[in-house]
């Protein structure tokens, strides 16, 4: 099963306020407002996409697309595995316990208030379908995890939802002092190097690796 998303409706506050950022970095002027917004927005945005966590609110869609039986092994040493989708398509539970049919969406958390817009479709010259039965949605899990009781045949589901730290769920003291950092970085050196070795350390910490196999 593969997956890929797009921002549908991009963050509009950002996790940190110009005021903080200023605060940290040691800035008591107007004259670089614009800049200093600039970066805090560059920080937010290559945070999440190294974390693979959405730091401030924003809509995501994301379409998981079911990949195609296997007619049999593979002439190499490779073997990719039973597709448990079709598994359980077929069979409608595994031989270890009850079927659990799910998606683990990326970009959390995803924000319980916000209802999910679900759509399946039989193949990609189809119309989408809204999808109308019982799910739950784990958000306790990292990632969250969408559970179906029935899936449906269907070989691409596409889910619109909100996510990201927001006034009721703040964003982690960590995370926020990562971006402070970052953007104090590029403050000071405007000349394109890297972040240093601690600052990318710390954001592999956070980093969601199930998301990224």
């Amino acid at each position: 099963m593969s997956s890929a998303y797009i921002v549908t409706v991009p963050v509009s506050v950002e996790p940190i306020t110009l005021a903080d950022a200023k605060t940290f970095i040691r800035v008591d002027y107007t004259d670089e407002d614009t800049l200093i917004s600039g970066l805090i927005s560059r920080a937010r945005s290559y945070a999440e996409m190294v974390t693979g966590r959405a730091l401030a609110t924003q809509t995501v869609q994301e379409i998981f697309t079911i990949e195609r039986p296997q007619g049999g092994e593979l002439s190499g040493t490779l073997d990719r595995g039973p597709n448990w989708y079709q598994y359980q398509e077929q069979l409608g539970a595994n031989p270890f316990g009850a079927a659990q049919f799910y998606f683990d969406l990326s970009m959390p958390p995803i924000q319980p208030a916000q209802p999910i817009t679900i759509q399946t479709r039989t193949t990609v010259f189809d119309t989408w379908t809204p999808f109308t039965d019982t799910y739950t949605l784990d958000n306790v899990a990292v990632p969250a995890r969408l559970y179906f009781e029935v899936p449906v045949t269907a070989n691409q589901w596409q889910f619109t939802f909100t996510c990201g730290y927001n006034p009721l769920q703040p964003l982690p003291f960590d995370l926020q002092q990562i971006l402070f950092q970052m953007v104090s970085f590029w403050y000071n050196n405007r000349e394109g190097q890297p972040l240093p070795q601690p600052i990318m350390d710390a954001l592999m910490s956070r980093r969601i690796w199930s998301l990224f196999v």
